[in-house]
Formats: C-alpha cells, structure tokens, sequence
C-alpha cells in the first residue's frame, strides 16, 4: 500500500507541474537594457554581416537578377534546406544497409574469491582484472517494404524541397525585377519634377514682368510663388523616392544601402498578346508551389504505407563475436554466433494508429490547400491579364495626354505673357501637363512589372510564352 500510495503521489506531482501555467519573470524580462539574467543562456553573438560597397555602373535587369540569386540570403537558406533534404535520404537508405555494434569492458575484482568446481577442483581468486568485448554485425533481410516506402517517402521529400527553393528564387526575381523597374520609374518622375520646378520658376519671372507692366494683379505673383515652393517640395518627394527605391535593390543585392548603383536603360514599351488558357496550363504544369504541394502529398503517402507495412514481423540476421580474458578462472575464450531472428510489435499503444491518423489529416490539408492555391492562381492570372490591359490602354492615353497638355501648355503660356489668361488658368495647364507625365511614367512601368507578376504566377520565363501584338506572332 505504501508503494502504491507513493506512485500515486509521485503521478499527481508530475501531471500538476506540467499543468502549471509558466509565468514569465516580467521584472528581469522588462529590464531597460534587455540583457539576459546570470541562469539563462547568454544569446548568442548575431553573424557579421557582408555586404558589397563598391560602385556598380550600367547593371542590367538580368545581372541584377543573377547577383540576387548568388548573394541573397533567402535563397542561401532554401538551399541549405535542401542539403538538408538530401542527407535525409542517406539517413532512410541506412535502415538498409548492415550495421556493426561493438563493446569492451574491463572490469576489476578487489577482493579474494573461492571458485569451486564439483568433481574437478577447489582454487581462490585473487584480485584482478577481467576484460570482456564483443562484435556484431546485423542486417534487415526482410521489413515488409518499410525501408523502401521510408526512402521513397524521403526522396519526395527532396522534391518538395527543391520545388520551395524554386518558389523562392521566382520570388526573388519577382522582388528585385520590380526593384530595378521601380528605380527607373522614380528616376523618371524626378525628371518630371525638375522640369515642373524649372516651368514654375519661369512663371515666376513671367509673373513678376506682367505685374510690372500692369496687366496683372500682386496676387499672380504671389501664387507664381506658392507654386515654386509646392514645385520644390514635389521634386525632394521624388528624390527621396529615388533614394528609397535605390536602397530596396541594393538591399535585395546584399549590397550596402547607399552603394552607388547605376542602370541601363529600361525596355520599351510594347503591347503583348497573352492567352489565358495557356498561360494557366503552363501555371499547373510548372508553378513550384503548386508542385510543391503534389510532391508533399506524395511524400506523405510513402510515409503512410511504410507506417502500414511496419504491421508484419521483421527478419534481421546477425553475426556476433564475444571475447572474455580472465586467467584467474577459465583464461580466454573466444566465441562466435550466427542468429536469424523474427521481430514483431503488434501493439505499440496507438503510436502507428495515431501517426496514421495524423498523415491521414495532413493529406487532406494539402489536398485543400492545393485546390485553394490554383484557384488562387488561375484568379491572379486573370487579374494580372485585366490589369495589362489596363496598363497598356492607360500608356495609349498618357501618350495622347502629355502631346495635347504639351501644346495646350505652350499656348496659355504665350497668352500669360500677354496677360490674356490668369494665372489660375496657366497653373492648371502646368499641373495637367505634369499630371499626364506621371501617368505616362507609371502606366509603362507598370506594364513592365505586371509581365514580371505574370512570369512569377506561370513559373516559366517570358520568352517562352509572351508574344507582342506589333510583332505580329
């Protein structure tokens, strides 16, 4: 009863621990400088980071992408994955192949002893040492397909892995495809911003002159002004835009933030003619995420049949050596065996079912997370599609703009200096002509990077599939 009641007691101490909620020390967590307490492991020291300082002139957008493929840490990090997944593969294969256990033990007696042998002999043992070693070697000569389904199971595993590094190389040069258009568009409307500060300071003088003359008011002058400082404060938005956009890529490069980097000229702009149809078949045929998801469910399955196949006994053979030195009593001896055993774990508390169970379960999820990821990618696809349309019919009436704001700027301009118009009239002119210079500068650049958005949902590069309306393909 005692022992009994000391078991129960010792289970109710344990569940009621690991019931008890964990409460943090907020006093030491808290702390201003956020330095680890004396009993807790120190963090440690972060890795140094490498970073590329030197000026990098008339970079393409395919070096960009093959420098960002190189030098990114995400993609080193998928990579190291796969490694990863690969040694797994050795790991399952091993359950295959023969393995050799061996011991030795040495063992010292420190007191007399008397061995007695009936019939032979009486003699004592004086103190001494004993030594003891032995050698096996064993193999699997039967599991019932187990060791085969793991190590199918671990090489679907790999696939899915290499799949996941793919999807993070197509985002990457997603990322930095669009970094590098984004730099020439902000490096555009900077463009388009000093030309708006160097028409907002003619206006000035222009203003200045007509009040001398008397065909206008203080007041024009006035607002001359006000729109040189907007002017000012539009082009120092622009400039930071240039700054910001710079250090995105350079950061997608692994270079230092404010590295000098200079790029060659962007392409121009061309209408595309793009089928839908295709363009989604070539997605469920090559996307990497998509694929990912076939790969895991097939890893999975090799998982389930070789918890399946662990049901039926397992034959291992062995060959064995054991060697014993103990003069004192028998001398040495060596001997030497040969066994071929049957092994059989019927029950294991649940652990196969559960695990079963669980494989079960997660089928089920990639399956639905597989047909909620092309649905995904087929509305994406179709949305990028719409959104290239629109891009390319908002380059056609920006073009159309900027040469009607341009004219109509230069006419209200002359009448300004004739004090025909106000300068009310004369801003809005300005504002139009610079409003359709911007959208020009996005709608192009725009249509450059829904391409880009479009070869990262299909997972092939765009040769293989784009085709432009004035080549007539």
């Amino acid at each position: 009863m005692n022992r009994v009641a000391a078991t129960v007691a010792l289970l109710t101490a344990l569940t009621g621990g690991c019931a008890a909620p964990l409460h943090m020390d907020e006093a030491e967590y808290r702390a201003s400088a956020y330095a680890p307490a004396a009993s807790r492991t120190s963090i440690p020291e972060a890795p140094e980071l490498m970073l590329d300082t030197a000026p990098m002139e008339d970079l393409t957008l395919e070096r960009a992408r093959q420098l960002t493929l190189l030098r990114n840490h995400t993609v080193q990090a998928a990579a190291a994955a796969v490694e990863s997944a690969r040694a797994a593969i050795a790991e399952a294969r091993a359950a295959m192949l023969p393995t050799i256990s061996g011991s030795i033990a040495r063992t010292h007696f420190t007191e007399s002893a008397e061995v007695i042998i009936p019939g032979i002999a009486t003699f004592a043992l004086s103190p001494r040492w004993q030594t003891a070693g032995s050698a096996q070697l064993a193999v699997s000569l039967f599991s019932g397909g187990r060791n085969t389904e793991a190590v199918k199971a671990a090489r679907a595993s790999l696939t899915t892995q290499i799949l996941d590094e793919r999807t993070v190389r197509q985002q990457l040069l997603f990322e930095v495809t669009q970094a590098w258009y984004r730099n020439h568009e902000a490096a555009a409307q900077v463009l388009v911003s000093r030309d708006q500060l160097k028409a907002s300071e003619r206006q000035l003088e222009d203003a200045k002159n007509v009040v001398k003359a008397g065909r206008a008011t203080r007041d024009a002058e006035l607002t001359a002004e006000v729109e040189v400082l907007r002017s000012r404060q539009d082009l120092l938005i622009a400039e930071n835009a240039v700054v910001h956009a710079r250090r995105i890529l350079n950061a997608l490069l692994a270079r230092s933030m404010d590295a000098e980097t200079t790029l060659s000229d962007p392409p121009p702009f061309k209408p595309v003619e793009l089928e839908s149809a295709r363009l989604t078949g070539l997605a469920r045929g090559h996307q990497p995420s998509l694929l990912a998801f076939r790969s895991g469910r097939i890893a999975l399955e090799h998982q389930r049949e070789s918890l399946l196949r662990s049901f039926t006994p397992e034959i291992v053979g062995a060959l064995g050596a054991s060697y014993t030195n103990f003069r004192g009593a028998t001398g040495f001896s060596t001997n030497y065996t040969a066994s071929v055993s049957a092994l059989w774990t019927p029950v294991d508390g649940g652990r196969r079912v559960g695990r079963l169970q669980q494989i079960h379960a997660e089928l089920v999820r990639l399956r639905e997370q597989e047909l909620q990821a092309i649905q995904d990618t087929e509305l994406s696809i179709e949305r990028t599609l719409l959104d290239i349309t629109e891009a390319e019919s908002a380059v056609t009436l920006a073009t159309r703009s900027v040469v009607a704001a341009t004219e109509n700027y230069r006419i209200i301009s002359e009448r300004f200096r004739n004090g025909k118009v106000t300068t009310r009239e004369l801003l809005e002119a300005q504002t139009t002509l610079s409003n359709s210079r911007f959208a020009l500068n996005q709608a192009r650049f725009s249509h450059l990077t829904l391409l880009a958005s479009l070869e990262a949902l299909v997972g092939v590069a765009q040769p293989d599939w784009i085709t432009y309306a004035e080549d007539g393909k």
